[in-house]
């Protein structure tokens, strides 16, 4: 049942995590092949929980939880990330054949991108996309020959998609759904803060080794897309869009690619610069408990967070309601209608060693919540303002050759 309330709350997407059947190896290949540095990592209940960033502004872009149980299977449908050109997709095929427990590595053409479609060795399913700089309606998918030079893997796909209705530039397409964003107040642009330069004389930020040796520099990519499973899934695009404000902007039958079956899919966004943030994929039996742990999405205040959760506190399916002070952020997660959790979360101005959560009562004033957390999170060892913490991961990723890539995506 959608909302009374039609204004689309201000959020952006943040991070994802996921529960994995073999930990040890989920954290093992984004850390060293994917060069994700390791911002904490610790037990949460039973369980073991790392929190892996390459993008210094966010201290955690990808979660790994044990405990999945491996009779179930995932119902992650995709991590996806962002390369900046077709000569990096070669580069990265090539990478991920030297991956042995990497699976069904396909390269396809979409029309609006260029991707390499793997599963990681747990069993993931992983896309890496270049933007072609048009635009088809989705989804399509050709073969894709990574052996052939750039100039005729664009003209092929031009003479693909130039007879195809709603083909159009990128550019025109990204204009159309910045003007439908704006016009039903969902337009939330996914921005890249800045961060200021690291303070003297601190030490690492991160527990993974920087300084193993690498013969090759880790992929050049960006995270910018998530995917789960549904068991019925116009109900749970409705959810976005009626709930947390997402625009539909594309529907139809994906075909299977590689190891990945041929499903029903939904793309979802708030921002113009991706035709997806999130995608929604048909297929997921009812039996199978969600192994998604938290879809991650950022408000700009209190104020703003306080109504994100009124909104969730009022939905009849949603569930499980859990508001917490980790001392990096302020939380609220709860059950979507389908059982996949998502967090509303404003970021706080310090930053304290996770996993670290305290009771967080959003009936205090702004002020009382901010004091009483300050209080908490200066007592933890390893306390410091965020800003720092920041500034010093961007310097260290950037010195060990781990940062994302940075502004090439829209």
């Amino acid at each position: 049942m959608p909302s009374n309330d039609p204004t689309a709350p201000p959020l952006v997407f943040s991070h994802f995590g996921y529960y994995t059947d073999d930990y040890d190896r989920a954290v093992d290949f984004w850390t060293n092949a994917f060069g994700f540095g390791i911002s904490d990592h610790g037990r949460f209940a039973k369980q073991q929980i790392c929190f892996m960033t390459r993008r210094p502004f966010e201290h955690h872009q990808l979660v790994a939880i044990s405990g999945r149980d491996p009779a179930h299977p995932t119902t992650v449908a995709d991590l996806g990330f962002l390369a900046p050109s077709l000569a990096e997709l070669k580069r990265i095929a090539s990478l991920l054949s030297d991956e042995p427990d990497v699976s069904g590595v396909t390269a396809v053409d979409h029309g609006v991108s260029w991707t390499l479609h793997f599963r990681d060795p747990t069993g993931i399913p992983v896309t890496i996309d270049v933007d072609t700089g048009w635009f088809v309606p989705q989804p399509r998918a050709w073969p894709l020959d990574l052996d052939a030079d750039d100039e005729t893997i664009r003209s092929t796909t031009l003479d693909r998609c130039k007879g195809l209705d709603g083909f159009r530039a990128r550019g025109a397409w990204r204009a159309e759904i910045e003007t439908a964003l704006a016009a039903s107040g969902k337009l939330q642009r996914q921005a890249t803060p800045s961060v200021g330069p690291a303070p003297a004389g601190a030490g690492p930020v991160f527990r993974n080794d920087f300084d193993t040796a690498r013969s090759a520099p880790f992929p050049s990519v960006s995270m910018f897309r998530v995917g789960m499973e549904a068991i019925d899934l116009d109900a749970l695009a409705s959810f976005y869009v009626d709930e947390l404000g997402y625009l539909v902007t594309g529907r139809g039958r994906r075909p299977a690619v590689g190891e990945v079956p041929a499903a029903d899919i939904v793309y979802l966004t708030r921002d113009p610069g991706q035709i997806a943030q999130i995608v929604l994929a048909a297929g997921r039996p009812a039996d199978v408990p969600s192994s998604i742990n938290q879809v991650t999405f950022r408000v700009p205040s209190i104020p703003a967070l306080r109504g994100v959760c009124d909104r969730m506190y009022a939905h009849p399916e949603v569930d499980d309601y859990r508001p917490v002070d980790h001392g990096n952020s302020f939380s609220l997660y709860c059950n979507d209608p389908e059982g996949n959790v998502i967090e509303l979360s404003r970021e706080s101005d310090w930053y304290t060693p996770a996993p670290s959560a305290w009771p967080l009562d959003l009936s205090l004033s702004d002020e009382e919540i901010l004091r009483v957390s300050e209080e908490r999170c200066h007592s933890v060892p390893g306390f410091m303002m965020r800003a720092d913490w920041k500034a010093l991961a961007r310097a260290q990723l950037l010195d060990a050759g781990r940062l994302e890539a940075e502004d090439f995506s829209g």
